[in-house]
């Protein structure tokens, strides 16, 4: 009776460990989170307060993808030599410097760079926080524990939507609105920063290192038997013994080439289904068709989050790949049907004469559409390429497919407002449900299913199909 209640009781303590260090590692998806949805509900402030126009705050929002594709330039060579936990550190470190500076309103110059300096912290810990998942923790649940990035992400919007919108009918004068809307980001900031102290750091790392000893006991804290503590550092040490040279020399291998194509247009596509045009400028669209108040403002949000928990238990039931083809076929039909509604809209001088007919088929239109991107695109994406690169050149690979992500970010955040004033409103929805068509293709034919087996076993299956 009392060893079956030790048992128990040593399963239950493993689930509490894995989980929390998980929670732990998330909160750089938190970071994540806390600056695209800052935009939305404070760009009309911003603008106030500094006097910008349309391409003027454009570029500002444009600017956290730059420093974004920086961090994650630079987060390989972090992660390489200083570790993954010393990494989230510092990214926490730096997040809450830069946003601790945006408060005090400096000039639009300085706060430009501050808003880089976000996007560099925050480049590093899109880069880092999923790596450090996938190699802590288990294979069983490794995939419900990297969905954790992409709900901190969710989290993040949702929690500075709701106070930026609760300051700004608080608080009517920009310059009092703005610096409190700041000091949100950097409490939340502060909190990812010390919560990283904590942290161990990643097994497969420290064995890469070769530090075994310490790699066994992070191992020991979050595997339930000494058995599966052996297995696993057998695995990774076969690993690094059939990778031995060279880093360089990964590169020039045909099978890590191909499986960084993979990574790469797997995050282009993660941007091009039009996600950060919805979180970014969604209360703008909305507005577009008539729409004002706190549905404009909260809907992207809210349904954004709560449709994320989902993807915890079905990346593990249902596996990545059937997830990303519901999901992108999802994104399909309620882009073409959001692009129908400005389509029937037509170019409306006055919005407030609008018909509800198409406002209630956009707003329908967007509320499935970030369900279909919160429980596939947006967790499976960054865990398919935290999984699918060899230990010896993972940190290579996700370098550059965090800085594609990155990179197309900012592209639809620089343009998407002006190529609707360009070529019309419903011409960037209809490219957006193109571009899923182009992605359920590509996922078909080219992105394994990782579901359920160990990082190592992964690697070896990938260089015997490529």
């Amino acid at each position: 009776m009392n060893k079956r209640f030790s048992k128990t009781k040593e399963k239950d303590s493993y689930k509490l460990i894995v989980y929390f260090i998980c929670l732990v590692a998330a909160l750089g998806g938190l970071l994540f989170g806390l600056d695209q949805g800052f935009i939305a509900n404070s760009l009309d402030i911003i603008k106030a307060a500094y006097h910008l126009d349309t391409q003027g705050a454009e570029q500002y929002s444009a600017i956290l993808a730059t420093g974004g594709v920086t961090g994650a330039l630079l987060s390989g060579l972090f992660a390489r030599f200083m570790g993954r936990k010393k990494s989230l550190v510092f990214a926490g470190f730096i997040f809450s410097i830069a946003s601790i500076s945006s408060a005090f309103l400096p000039s639009f110059f300085l706060l430009s760079a501050c808003r880089f300096f976000l996007g560099f912290g925050v480049g590093i810990a899109s880069f880092i926080a999923p790596l450090y998942l996938s190699e802590t923790a288990p294979a069983k649940i490794r995939g419900s524990m990297g969905t954790l990035f992409q709900l901190m992400i969710t989290i993040g919007i949702f929690l500075i939507s709701v106070t930026n919108v609760y300051i700004e009918k608080t608080f009517i004068n920009p310059t009092v609105a703005l610096p409190l809307m700041f000091v949100i980001v950097a409490a939340f900031a502060l909190l990812m920063l010390f919560g990283s102290f904590v942290l161990p750091e990643s097994p497969r790392w420290l064995m890469l290192k070769g530090r075994k000893k310490e790699a066994l006991q992070v191992l020991q804290r979050t595997f339930n038997t000494k058995k599966e503590v052996t297995l696993e550092i057998k695995e990774i040490e076969n690993t690094l013994a059939k990778d031995k040279g060279h880093i360089l020399k990964e590169l020039i291998k045909g099978n890590f080439l191909k499986i960084l194509i993979i990574g790469v247009v797997l995050q282009m596509f993660q941007q091009l289904v039009g996600i950060n045009v919805m979180i970014y400028y969604a209360p703008t669209i909305f507005g577009y068709a008539g729409m004002k108040g706190l549905i404009a403002m909260m809907t992207v949000p809210t349904v954004n989050m709560l449709f994320t928990f989902p993807a915890i238990y079905l990346v593990e039931k249902w596996g990545r790949k059937k997830l990303l083809y519901v999901g992108a076929a999802l994104m399909f039909i309620t882009m073409l049907a959001a692009g129908l509604a400005f389509q029937y809209i037509g170019n409306v001088v006055d919005p407030a004469i609008i018909s509800q007919i198409p406002k209630t088929i956009l707003l329908a239109a967007v509320i499935v559409y970030i369900f279909g991107f919160a429980f596939s695109w947006g967790p499976v994406a960054w865990i398919v390429c935290s999984e699918i690169f060899p230990l010896k050149g993972r940190e290579i690979g996700m370098t550059i497919t965090t800085m594609v992500n990155w990179t197309f970010a900012g592209l639809l955040m620089r343009y998407s407002l002006s190529f609707m004033d360009t070529f019309g409103k419903p011409s960037l929805f209809y490219l957006f449900s193109v571009f899923c068509v182009l992605a359920i293709i590509f996922v078909a034919k080219f992105v394994p299913e990782t579901k359920g087996i160990t990082l190592e076993e992964l690697e070896a299956k990938l260089k015997k199909t490529n």
